[in-house]
């Protein structure tokens, strides 16, 4: 494995309706990345007026990409690699519409893979997630004693190389990586493919670095919350046909990575329960998510990605 340090870097957004945020999410990136290439996967969109009232899509590294029809999150994903590559960049930085980056994420970034020990390790970066407060949001899950995978937030001088896998939006990712492992698994569609990836890029023998000081402010969908003997729990509420992509999709995953990654298994077996209960006691159309869920499962278990239960192409991820 041969890496290198490098300093060019392409950030790749894929958008779908977004609101306001994603204006916040170019200004916090504009001064920060040498070309940005955003795939705008809306059918007959006119999301992004503002990008063309604003004449953004005229700066020279602003790019902008209308597809004509949803082609789900991994192949957008793969079309702004695909660009980016081919403008010669060295790291990719991909993005959620609704993600907001510090001023300083790119440079900690670089700093901290330059700063690295065994830089030919590194298979790609990943920032902290946090609230628009600065709370951290998402959690980091990292090695652990034994099987149980540590749950835990980043601290903002922390750097830590045991990560599991990370998330895509603020994946900061060397070309190497994706020329040698590969790009985005497209017959996911959405859901997993952080996943995916990131098993693909350790089985390489790469590491996931997280690097608490390149911060990233960041919201994951629609997230509710309930207030259980005084303390506070969120959950997420998914629409069947995302219930059906999400367990085919980690099914799959299973099959394929749990036996080198079997920290991963218990982790899922864990989220699992978790999922299922939240969804008896607190979700709504509960019967129509089993199923999906149950086809979901036999089409991870069989490999069938012939999608059966389709969402319409205006519907929202």
């Amino acid at each position: 494995m041969v890496a290198k340090t490098y300093s060019t870097v392409a950030a790749v957004v894929v958008i779908f309706d977004p609101d306001d945020r994603f204006r916040q999410l170019l200004h916090s990136l504009v001064e920060q990345v040498s070309k940005i290439w955003i795939i705008d996967n809306q059918p007959n969109s006119v999301s992004c007026s503002f990008i063309k009232d604003e004449q953004i899509d005229q700066r020279d590294n602003i790019t902008l990409l209308e597809n004509k029809k949803n082609l789900g999150l991994a192949t957008a994903q793969n079309q702004g690699i695909k660009l980016a590559l081919a403008d010669g960049v060295d790291w990719v930085l991909l993005l959620d519409q609704d993600s907001i980056l510090d001023k300083d994420l790119e440079k900690n970034m670089l700093n901290s893979a330059v700063k690295y020990k065994n830089k030919d390790d590194i298979g790609f970066l990943t920032p902290r997630h946090e609230f628009d407060d600065g709370r951290p949001s998402v959690p980091t899950y990292s090695k652990g004693l034994f099987l149980k995978p540590r749950r835990y937030h980043m601290s903002l001088a922390e750097i830590d190389d045991t990560l599991l896998f990370g998330l895509a939006s603020g994946s900061f990712i060397p070309r190497h990586t994706l020329e040698e492992v590969g790009l985005m698994r497209e017959e996911f569609w959405i859901d997993y493919i952080d996943y995916e990836f990131s098993f693909r890029v350790r089985k390489r023998g790469y590491r996931i670095l997280g690097v608490g000081g390149a911060r990233l402010n960041h919201r994951l969908g629609i997230t509710n919350y309930l207030k259980i003997l005084g303390k506070e729990f969120s959950y997420q509420v998914h629409p069947a046909f995302r219930r059906y992509t999400i367990y085919r999709n980690r099914i799959t995953v299973i099959k394929e990575y749990a036996a080198l990654f079997p920290d991963f298994l218990l982790f899922e077996i864990l989220s699992i329960a978790k999922d299922f209960f939240k969804l008896v006691l607190l979700e709504d159309q509960k019967i129509n998510k089993l199923r999906s869920i149950f086809i979901g499962i036999m089409h991870g278990m069989t490999g069938s990605f012939n999608r059966s239960i389709r969402h319409r192409e205006g519907d929202k991820y």
